[in-house]
């Protein structure tokens, strides 16, 4: 089995702990073979070097941090196939300083991930306690709806955790938003980009992957193709349940991983 994960975090984002070299270690633990460093950017379209300290690095460790990972990269190039990577928040209109910014890099891929929704985190649960049963389905279908717009920006190669709102509260991830959901799919793949199984729904309260079975099977209706992702805040967490992951994809009929060299998309055999 050709063991990948293209979604991990370090030290510098402040909310997870390890070292790139840490990441790397790990990996080689778990016999995966191709392994995407891709810590958060920086909030680039905020004034400040360090907007928000718990969410992401300040402007001035970026290029630090790709210069670690690119020489992490030729380090073990004999070993394990590093790519060079970074997870974006999606802001709608606000995306200018982002492709600015990271144009001056070259980055493998960049993982497009929509973590602030209507003005809240998506992980705050507070949000959830004026929300009524009744108003799940909209409230989900307008985030289907964002991570679509995210994808149609073109600025994307992945796009995280597609479902993840329903991190912090379980019972949405049951609650039906079809004619969105679908929409997403499409998006994702008209846009080029490509859905990341992502399997970090266990460090929430909702457990589980993202995304739902019910998404992967759509996904594989609409040929969606994906990666996966364990979006990995402790080292321990490297290529987490990866052969699960594998198990219920190939039986959905998935064949391929899609990952990302300068860009350009790369098939790899799913077994």
């Amino acid at each position: 089995m050709s063991v990948i994960d293209l979604h991990t975090h370090h030290q510098r984002c402040g909310h997870a702990t390890g070292s790139l070299r840490d990441y790397v270690t790990a990996a080689l633990d778990r016999g995966v073979r191709v392994l995407g460093l891709s810590d958060h950017t920086p909030m680039f379209a905020e004034e400040e070097d360090h907007a928000l300290p718990r969410v992401a690095m300040p402007k001035s460790q970026f290029p630090s941090y790709i210069a670690e990972a690119l020489a992490l990269k030729e380090e073990f190039a004999g070993s394990i196939e590093i790519l060079v990577s970074t997870e974006a928040d999606f802001f709608s209109g606000r995306m200018d300083p982002y492709t600015k910014a990271l144009g001056a890099y070259p980055l493998d891929y960049v993982i497009g991930s929509v973590h602030m929704f209507e003005g809240r985190d998506i992980f705050d649960a507070s949000r959830w306690e004026t929300v009524e049963d009744d108003d799940l389905g909209a409230v989900k279908s307008r985030y289907f709806r964002a991570v679509a717009e995210c994808a149609r920006s073109g600025l994307f190669h992945v796009m995280g955790h597609v479902d993840a709102l329903k991190g912090n509260h379980p019972r949405l991830g049951a609650v039906p938003a079809p004619a969105a959901s679908d929409e997403m799919l499409r998006a994702i793949r008209d846009s080029g980009a490509v859905m990341e199984i992502n399997t970090s729904g266990g460090t929430k309260l909702c457990g589980g992957w993202y995304p739902e079975f019910d998404l992967l099977e759509r996904a594989h209706h609409f040929r969606v193709p994906i990666t996966f992702g364990s979006d990995a805040h402790v080292p321990e967490r490297v290529a987490d349940q990866y052969p699960e992951v594998v198990k219920v994809l190939g039986d959905i009929g998935f064949r391929t991983w899609t990952v990302f060299r300068r860009g350009a998309a790369v098939t790899r055999p799913l077994f």
